[in-house]
């Protein structure tokens, strides 16, 4: 059976910390316990609402929230749409663990979160301090990156490797750091699918955009010469 590729994925041009899609999540934590509201947005226009708790005494370090998994059940069960199904399974996390905001498919999502008193906790268009922007460039090109709340710009080299396929799982995520002074380090190589994160100490929208063309699979020692040599120990 030959596997599909998802094409939506390769043609993927922009990626925005403000306008989620594919292959993109923003990290959010909310330390004081409570209730909370979400409101999930696509294209700016708000869609349908999520609730989840915040509590002191829960043990789940993580929680996801699939905005296009929840859109699409508000549309499936309109007299539900204020929170869809979530509506029917509450969403705990502890205080010290972590919110997680993605789109499993489409793209243009954010969401704005409000405490039970109506106080905006979190908006993803404008991360804070604190917040993640994680990211998976899957073509092989080169990207430029920029904040566009604030200083800082760079480039994103990504490229193939032969084997990639055995590589992948032992890809260690990188990291660049997003502050008032722009990104450090503000140049970063990467290998297809390999997993990059922005940590902001300062105020930031991150958009990457596809800048260049393919960029050429990098070389190296031929692996059939080796496995020759190998075989013939034997």
């Amino acid at each position: 059976m030959k596997a599909k590729v998802n094409r939506r994925l390769l043609n993927t041009t922009t990626f925005d910390s403000g306008s989620l899609g594919m292959m993109a999540m923003v990290i959010h934590q909310f330390q004081s316990p409570g209730f909370y509201r979400g409101v999930i947005m696509k294209q700016g226009r708000a869609i349908t609402d999520l609730e989840f708790s915040v509590d002191e005494k829960s043990t789940e370090m993580q929680l996801n929230i699939d905005m296009a998994r929840a859109i699409r059940n508000a549309k499936a069960h309109p007299e539900d749409s204020h929170c869809g199904s979530e509506k029917e399974v509450p969403s705990i996390v502890s205080q010290n663990g972590y919110v997680l905001f993605y789109a499993s498919s489409g793209s243009g999502y954010s969401v704005i979160v409000t405490s039970v008193d109506g106080k905006e906790k979190f908006d993803s268009t404008k991360l804070t301090s604190g917040d993640l922007f994680s990211i998976s460039l899957l073509e092989p090109t080169k990207y430029s990156m920029v904040n566009t709340m604030g200083q800082g710009e760079g480039e994103i080299v990504v490229s193939l490797t032969p084997n990639m396929a055995k590589k992948v799982k032992n890809l260690e995520t990188s990291y660049i750091n997003v502050s008032p002074k722009g990104f450090d380090p503000d140049c970063m190589e990467l290998t297809s699918s390999q997993g990059l994160v922005f940590r902001l100490t300062d105020s930031a929208r991150v958009i990457i955009e596809k800048k260049d063309k393919v960029v050429p699979r990098k070389r190296m020692k031929p692996v059939a010469r080796w496995e020759k040599s190998h075989m013939a120990k034997k």
